[in-house]
């Protein structure tokens, strides 16, 4: 499934493979596997919810799929809930070793059956300390994260 998409983006010639996303460390496993395959540095990144990913493993576990893999130079979490990214990047930083990536999204539900966003954005750029001092590296915004935002966070991190 994955290695026809990985090969596309890498002829197109990207500096790092963003494999974003991952709801479990099995999907994690054979992406990785078939990314290093192309020679390409990569960044491992998780959708998490209560402190385990998205298919209910413990992060412990899903980012020691990173251990030992030169071609993995970062792991951390992507769109999930900003309140649980710190302990994430904790986790993912203390099992690898590595420099951590952090990109939640607003904070917002999505309603499925709706088909719209419900609440309010947890979004505070004012974590982004917490992030940072956790051993986030490179810190961002997904899912309603606007311009605006990362502005804010860039701001915050200075040049």
């Amino acid at each position: 499934f994955h290695r026809p998409r990985v090969a596309a983006l890498a002829e197109a010639g990207p500096d790092v493979l963003a494999l974003e996303t991952v709801p479990d460390m099995d999907e994690a496993e054979a992406v990785v596997r078939v990314a290093e395959e192309t020679g390409l540095p990569v960044w491992l990144s998780y959708s998490v919810a209560g402190g385990r990913t998205r298919a209910g493993q413990p992060l412990e576990e899903a980012f020691a799929v990173a251990v030992g893999r030169e071609a993995v130079v970062a792991v951390g979490v992507n769109c999930c809930d900003p309140a649980e990214a710190e302990e994430a990047v904790r986790v993912a930083v203390e099992v690898t070793g590595k420099p951590a990536v952090v990109y939640p999204n607003s904070g917002e539900g999505w309603d499925a059956e709706g088909r719209g966003w419900t609440g309010a954005s947890t979004f505070d750029p004012v974590r982004v300390r917490a992030w940072t001092g956790a051993g986030a590296r490179l810190v961002g915004g997904c899912c309603r994260v606007g311009p605006d935002r990362i502005k804010e966070l860039a701001g915050l991190l200075g040049p």
